[in-house]
């Protein structure tokens, strides 16, 4: 299966090695010309254990392209949003959970209008991180707003540091947030063949709506467009 990932800094660069490695063809979106370069090179940002090994195999298989060009990500079935994931700017306290997600979700808006013309019909704009609830909604009500046909779904990432690599491999459960009727269901199929290798060695996986999956990983107590 083809796929895009738009951003490639920790979350970005284990999601596109894994993927390649799953045997799909990646092409990563990365706008930082330094950090496209460290990529090339196979040199993540982060020191996650196997990771160097496993982007090198995939850059070296050609299963992984590494570039800034937007319109590259045309024709890929799946795109996954793996921006708006690592710290916010600003000197906001540990415990500034809305302010945090609020940032987050002003990044994945602006990846979604990035990718906006260049999405498909039936294509699947997959979330990774934890988000305020309402999210994935608000997104796909915004490409719908363009005329743009993809759904938004949210699988979020349960893997823990130092071991994103094997966590994202082999999770200890795949949780699907999708919407309701055919558009869910034709999610559901092609996250299956997304996840085709941790599916095959066992992984349970759960399907669930758009808002408790984007609450796995770490409850974010706003709700998108509160007060």
């Amino acid at each position: 299966m083809r796929v895009s990932v738009v951003g490639c800094g920790r979350r970005g660069a284990v999601q596109a090695a894994c993927l390649a490695a799953a045997g799909h063809d990646v092409v990563a979106l990365e706008t930082d010309p330094s950090a496209r370069r460290r990529l090339r090179a196979g040199l993540p940002a982060t020191a996650e254990p196997r990771l160097r090994r496993l982007l090198a195999l995939a850059l070296l298989s050609g299963r992984l392209r590494v570039t800034g060009d937007r319109t590259a990500v045309a024709g890929a079935r799946v795109h996954v949003l793996a921006v708006g994931t690592g710290a916010v700017a600003g000197g906001l306290a540990v415990g500034d959970d809305d302010v945090r997600a609020g940032a987050r979700t002003a990044m994945l808006r602006d990846a979604v209008e990035q990718l906006a013309p260049h999405l498909g019909p039936g294509d699947l704009v997959v979330g990774r991180a934890s988000v305020l609830p309402g999210t994935a909604a608000w997104l796909s009500a915004s490409l719908a707003a363009d005329g743009v046909h993809a759904d938004v779904v949210w699988v979020p990432d349960e893997h823990r540091p130092g071991h994103a690599v094997l966590d994202t491999l082999r999770p200890a459960r795949l949780v699907y947030g999708v919407p309701g009727g055919t558009p869910g269901e034709r999610a559901v199929a092609i996250l299956d063949a997304l996840h085709a290798l941790q599916l095959a060695a066992g992984t349970p996986r759960e399907t669930a709506g758009l808002e408790h999956a984007e609450l796995v990983g770490g409850p974010v107590p706003a709700v998108l467009g509160a007060a």
